[in-house]
């Protein structure tokens, strides 16, 4: 028995040892973006220092006010808000008639098989063909074109999430209430909805994650302020002769900020969106 506890106690003295390295190399990159973002252009280029020795916000003020990067978050924030809601209302669309109603297997597979057909090919293979499109369509550099394709390319990941949120909603509750005078509408809006709730914020959170850390799209089909997103601003700091690292680690704390706090502040709803249906009754 003593034998037994020893190897128990040195298996989880390992498992500990592993995951406190594994949570070290993950930490410390963040940690590293951090204080390079805090420091200033004479301690950045004089030695290297684990700690900033004169912290200063200055690369944040530089980035968001004198490089005008403000305009490129505020394009960022529209055109991801915009993405989820529309991305959001097609999938429940698509997804509340092949979960809620009498459709033929068929059909159900059909429909989810064609939202699968949408993510086959990667973004590098069609990025021209839709830049002849957005080109034809003279919407080039115009924040909608990037909507556009967001939503196309976030669709099916939210058809096939909300999908199985909405399958795990018993049926007999529309029912219960269409029983009591209610119509198919006013169940889904008041029944359904609030119900599925934590599943479309986990789905909306998911999918404006995505869309915000989308680079190739943004840079190919947008080329002025008036349209660029954060991303492709961030990149445009690796210049011909210098790279600004700490105005870049100032830019990457900022585009990481925004999704985290998201991520923070909806944390319960993701976490019960994507358990949601995990543990069922027998």
């Amino acid at each position: 028995m003593r034998g037994k506890g020893w190897r128990i106690a040195i298996r989880m003295g390992l498992m500990v040892v592993g995951l406190g390295v594994a949570g070290v190399l993950y930490a410390f990159p963040l940690y590293w973006l951090v204080a390079t973002s805090l420091k200033g252009k004479a301690e950045l280029y004089q030695s290297i220092t684990l700690i900033p020795r004169h912290p200063t916000i200055e690369s944040y003020g530089s980035v968001l006010f004198d490089r005008g990067f403000w305009v490129l978050l505020k394009n960022s924030v529209i055109t991801c808000a915009s993405t989820v809601l529309i991305t959001v209302t097609i999938g429940l669309v698509i997804t509340y008639p092949i979960t809620r109603l009498t459709v033929p297997p068929s059909l159900r597979v059909a429909v989810l098989n064609w939202a699968l057909s949408l993510r086959f090919l990667p973004p590098i293979a069609v990025v021209i063909p839709y830049f002849a499109i957005v080109r034809t369509l003279q919407i080039y550099d115009q924040p909608v074109a990037l909507i556009g394709i967001y939503s196309l390319f976030n669709l099916p990941f939210a058809i096939w999430m909300l999908k199985g949120f909405l399958a795990e909603i018993p049926l007999e509750l529309e029912d219960a209430a269409q029983v009591d005078g209610a119509n198919r509408w006013i169940a889904f809006w008041q029944v359904l909805l609030p119900l599925a709730t934590p599943g479309i914020l986990a789905a909306g959170i998911i999918v404006f994650t995505f869309a915000w850390s989308e680079f190739l799209f943004a840079l190919i089909l947008t080329a002025t302020p008036n349209a660029q997103t954060f991303p492709v601003g961030v990149q445009g700091l690796v210049t011909q002769f210098e790279i600004i690292w700490n105005d870049m680690a100032a830019a990457g704390v900022i585009a990481m900020a925004i999704p985290l706090a998201l991520m923070l502040i909806a944390r319960n709803y993701i976490v019960a969106g994507l358990t949601f249906g995990v543990i069922r009754e027998k």
